[in-house]
């Protein structure tokens, strides 16, 4: 239809009829399936110029005219030429052929592009952004393409690539030794005492070190990393989200994930304060479980292998209980020793099963729930710790139901009862006028009974004690 419009318009050429059908275009609504309408009548007009069938000026004419052409269109006419004439520009080289070599084409694109910015109906910088150098040059926008283009390459590569980090040598030092000084500050509890200047709130350090970041232009993942290792050192200051909540937390797991790839392949095993790091992160919902498994040795996959083939060393050892091998066919001790050395150590490397076991020791069941889902097919209670954690908290929910009936409760008295009552103030002091004598005679009594204590078998109960050292009490 448009097409067919714009063929219409340059038969019977009419200066209302081309500004009647762009302003149509422009305000017929814009179809994603089907070529924007303004553009098409645009195109349409700009290509009858190129091949010599309208001249520049009536074009001109038209889009310079108040009285047809909306002063609010002249925005999205501009950008929509911009991107016509570079269009052109590029099928006019595609099409140039050796025979054509006087590039009539060419200088009409280019007489049109001239008289628009006598106009003053396109902006030279909208140019700038989109046709190619030398079509720049040609126009007279630019002096030299080469130039231009060298211009262009400074430029973004200042802008994207060139890194602004230039006080790393100058102030970068004095920034970070104070970030490290501030972070010290920040409260363990309610009533910690480790602050020098005696910090309780911590509202008082983020703001400190927000203000140090923007003062000596600090790197944000570089102080992300020291505040993780503040937090590590200390567990309890993760309880102030607000000094994590400063950062972008796209960026948290990946910093968090590097500190779990430094101790990949390396002798040293995973510290566990990193583990509680990770799991007190986890609980508050600072970082998500998907997002710190990828960053984990071994992957989950990896995992499943290494326990079936442990599973399938102790079967096997299981099964040469009882049997007699003769020749070749017993191992060698030397070769299970390390073999079950082996097995040790990597339980010990396995990165997402510690992960598990602090988050069990946090007691943050929903997210070690979704783990030990995610570990489907490995024994995760064959990992000591996992193990013991898991006990810890199948005691700690049963504790209160057989507490009352357990004959241990029975038995064994609280702590306030095992006590032993105070000294009696006779036994505390010495006699009036015994002086040293006194002192002498109560030691003494004291080492008789820690002899009579150890000759037993064990500790004499105090009540009992007394009753022994003082027969005419009984």
């Amino acid at each position: 239809r448009w097409h067919t419009m714009s063929q219409s318009l340059l038969d019977n050429w009419s200066e209302e009829g081309c500004a009647a059908a762009i302003s149509e275009a422009a305000a017929s609504p814009a179809d994603p399936s089907a070529p924007n309408p303004l553009k098409v009548v645009l195109h349409d007009l700009s290509s009858a110029v190129v091949r010599g069938a309208l001249e520049p000026e009536r074009l001109v004419t038209v889009l310079s005219d108040v009285a047809l052409v909306d002063r609010a269109l002249l925005p999205r006419v501009q950008s929509d030429l911009a991107d016509i004439f570079w269009f052109l520009g590029l099928r006019i080289e595609a099409e140039k052929s050796d025979e054509d070599g006087d590039g009539a084409p060419k200088q009409q694109l280019l007489a049109l592009v001239a008289a628009l910015l006598q106009a003053e109906l396109v902006a030279p910088e909208l140019l700038k952004a989109r046709l190619d150098p030398e079509m720049l040059q040609e126009a007279g926008l630019v002096a030299s393409h080469a130039d231009f283009h060298r211009a262009q390459v400074r430029l973004n590569t200042r802008a994207l690539y060139t890194q602004q980090k230039y006080n790393l040598l100058r102030e970068g030092s004095e920034g970070y030794s104070k970030l490290v000084t501030e972070l010290a500050e920040l409260p363990a509890g309610p009533r910690d005492g480790t602050s020098t200047r005696g910090c309780t709130r911590a509202a008082e350090v983020v703001a400190n070190v927000q203000s140090l970041i923007g003062y000596f232009d600090l790197d944000p993942n570089r102080v992300l990393d020291l505040v993780l290792e503040a937090l590590e050192a200390v567990p309890s200051r993760a309880s102030h989200r607000s000094l994590v909540e400063l950062f972008n937390p796209q960026y948290l797991p990946h910093v968090l994930g590097f500190k779990f790839q430094f101790y990949k392949g390396e002798a040293e095993a995973t510290p566990l304060s990193l583990y509680a790091l990770c799991g007190l992160l986890l609980k508050q919902g600072a970082v998500e479980l998907e997002q710190v498994l990828p960053h984990l040795e071994p992957s989950l996959p990896k995992l499943r292998e290494m326990h079936a083939a442990d599973v399938a060393r102790q079967v096997a050892a299981a099964k040469r209980i009882g049997s007699v091998l003769f020749g070749d066919a017993k191992p060698a001790p030397a070769e299970e020793a390390e073999a079950e050395a082996e097995a040790d150590g990597g339980a010990a490397r396995m990165q997402p099963l510690g992960v598990l076991s602090a988050l069990l020791q946090l007691r943050e069941w929903g997210s070690a729930s979704r783990l030990m889902e995610l570990l489907d097919g490995v024994d995760v209670a064959s990992y000591p710790p996992v193990g013991a954690a898991l006990c810890r908290i199948v005691d700690f929910l049963t504790k209160p139901a057989y507490a009352t009936v357990s004959v241990g409760a029975r038995l064994l008295p609280s702590k306030e009862v095992q006590k032993p009552p105070a000294p009696a103030a006779a036994e505390a002091r010495p006699a009036e006028g015994g002086g040293s004598q006194g002192r002498q005679g109560v030691r003494g009594g004291d080492a008789g009974h820690h002899r009579r204590a150890r000759g037993g078998g064990g500790q004499v109960p105090p009540a009992e004690a007394r009753h022994r050292r003082d027969p005419r009490q009984r």
